[in-house]
């Protein structure tokens, strides 16, 4: 019987004419019900053993991936990291995946039910909900209304300003712009997201002429001015640019170099302060003995993850950022607060290029490895969450570990006959329908490789270049460390801002008299459901469960079965297998 098997395999290989992949799944015991019963046992004992910690928060780290906490892209991203170590994928975990605690969010704007990132971040950030495009300000302002948005009881205050007020270090680290919407929302309070350089606010009339530019309330204003690591991308904006064949999208009118007025505002203090641009700088500078750092590794944003260039003089990944800032962040003997955002995998999605966005979800994923293995849980409380979600689905019936960038022959269902990817857009600029006089035709990607970084999936509505739109429905928030456990329900979005301040006690919740509570936080490891009889963790790298272990069926890297994507060839593999079995 199991020779029958092998030899069924090896002609579905064989006979197909696509170069498709399909992984295999690591552990053969799948099939017997010991296995899944042996699971649910051991990750319900995990669940009654979970630590509830009430004692201050020292340090809170905040980690906002644009999109990923969809609950699409996070199941795509988990398959994805699993397929990369040959895997079927569905079976992986990702680092937060083990978070003890969770909830989910919701994101609408005040005045929109698909929410943009600037008035969300202003949620989270100052527990106040906004308007679609205002940050830092309350429901009172509208986008553009420059005379509402100086009225000092429109303006909210944020965990940047409450941390620095309880004498605390802040940073934040992005791979967006630092004048960008997230980021932005720490520290400016403005009536529309886009006035990043004076030129924008010039070009919107002159009631917007009071109004001070988004980077220039980085650099003149607190609590801007006052955060000890700045890292992003962002050159463009404040007036410091070094490439010449980037997009002019706002460059400043007034001349002024931004960056070299914070160098000097720094060395006025009596302050060390260091400016970065490349990777080499980024890795020697000495971020113990230095008291300010800036990093612009782009004159926009910084490059995608399987685009930049790694080399010293290129940019660098996310986790080194992070990691120069929490050595930075840690000297502070009051703690610290940090925001961590993957900016690049928003735009990826708005793209309508979900390889490029996932890449980067993978990224984010190893700068909260990073940090959990340089922060004490007991100390540090550590949030994951998003602002919003995309508009990418997954669809189409998959076999188990088909590329998660792949094709689905789905002739039970369509009509046209036709592949079409796993992940799918309901608008952007994938949309490739024509009329033939008489039906509508859809794009045949039967020799289309499908897994290139640049390729995008269908949509059902076009967009303007970079223009497929947000998602409305819930985000996922995870959370380990004091306090966490507060996360438990569907919360409003603006209720992530009075965990992170009560866990902490700054802010509205500074009046902190609560008990410490000495329960010991035991962090459970990144690793996938598949389990052996010891206690050995599991590494990312092959190990027990990257595909070369004790019962991988998977081949390291980016190894895979080469099958077809075509109907009858998949049907035959399919029913001759369960006869089989």
């Amino acid at each position: 019987m199991i020779t029958a098997m092998m030899v069924t395999g090896v002609l579905c290989a064989l006979i197909a004419p696509s170069t498709q992949k399909i992984f295999m799944p690591p552990d053969a015991r799948e099939s017997e019900s010991s296995y899944w019963l042996e699971q649910g046992r051991r990750e319900l004992q995990e669940a009654l053993e979970q630590p509830r910690l009430t004692n201050k928060a020292k340090n809170v780290i905040l980690f906002l991936a644009t999109v990923w906490m969809g609950i699409t892209a996070l199941t795509a991203g988990r398959i994805l990291k699993g397929q990369k170590k040959g895997n079927s994928g569905e079976e992986e975990s990702l680092v937060w995946d083990r978070f003890s605690n969770m909830g989910m969010l919701k994101t609408y704007n005040l005045d929109r039910q698909v929410p943009d990132s600037a008035a969300t971040a202003t949620a989270f950030l100052s527990g106040v909900k906004g308007n679609y495009l205002t940050l830092g300000v309350n429901g009172n302002v509208k986008s553009q209304d420059c005379a509402a948005s100086l009225q000092r009881e429109n303006q909210v205050s944020t965990i940047l300003e409450w941390a620095q007020d309880a004498g605390k270090d802040t940073g934040v680290v992005s791979t967006a712009q630092v004048t960008h919407a997230t980021p932005a929302a720490l520290y400016a309070k403005t009536p529309y997201r886009y006035w990043q350089c004076d030129a924008a606010i010039t070009r919107a009339g002159p009631d917007a002429l009071p109004c001070k530019d988004i980077a220039r309330q980085l650099v003149e204003d607190n609590p801007g001015r006052g955060m000890k690591v700045i890292m992003g991308g962002g050159r463009q904006e404040m007036g410091a640019g070094q490439e010449t064949d980037v997009k002019q999208k706002c460059v400043r009118a007034d001349g002024r170099d931004l960056v070299q007025e914070w160098r000097e505002a720094r060395a006025s203090e009596g302050a060390s302060a260091a400016y970065l641009t490349t990777t080499e700088e980024l890795r020697n500078v000495n971020a113990r003995d230095t008291d300010y750092i800036m990093g612009l590794f782009g004159d926009l944003h910084v490059p995608y993850e399987l685009d930049r260039d790694r080399s010293g003089a290129g940019t660098p990944h996310i986790k080194d950022m992070v990691k120069v800032a929490l050595q930075r962040l840690k000297r502070s003997d009051n703690g610290f607060f940090l925001m961590v955002e993957g900016g690049r995998i928003d735009h990826g999605l708005h793209h309508g290029m979900p390889h490029r966005a996932l890449e980067e979800l993978l990224a984010m994923e190893e700068a909260v490895t990073e940090t959990l293995q340089g922060v004490d849980l007991e100390e540090t409380l550590v949030v994951v969450t998003a602002d919003h979600s995309h508009v990418m689905t997954m669809n189409g019936y998959p076999a188990r570990g088909n590329d998660i960038f792949g094709k689905v022959m789905n002739e039970e269902d369509v009509s046209d006959h036709l592949p079409y990817t796993t992940l799918m857009f309901t608008n952007g600029e994938g949309f490739n329908y024509t009329w033939n006089g008489t039906e509508v035709i859809r794009r045949n990607l039967t020799n289309v490789d499908t897994t290139d970084k640049d390729f995008r999936p269908l949509a059902a509505v076009p967009t303007y270049k970079g223009s497929e739109t947000h998602g409305g429905e819930d985000v996922a928030v995870y959370a380990n460390g004091p306090m966490a456990h507060l996360f438990h329900r569907v919360h409003e979005q603006s209720y992530v801002a009075h965990v992170m301040g009560y866990a902490a006690c700054i802010g509205p919740y500074s009046d902190c008299d609560r008990p410490a509570h000495k329960t010991q936080y035991k962090h459970v490891n990144n690793h996938n459901h598949h389990h052996d009889d010891d206690d050995d963790d599991d590494g990312d790298e092959g190990g027990k469960y990257g595909g070369k272990g004790k019962y991988g069926k998977g081949v390291s890297g980016s190894g895979g079965v080469v099958v077809s994507s075509g109907a009858v060839v998949l049907w035959w593999c399919v029913v001759v297998s369960r006869l089989l079995w």
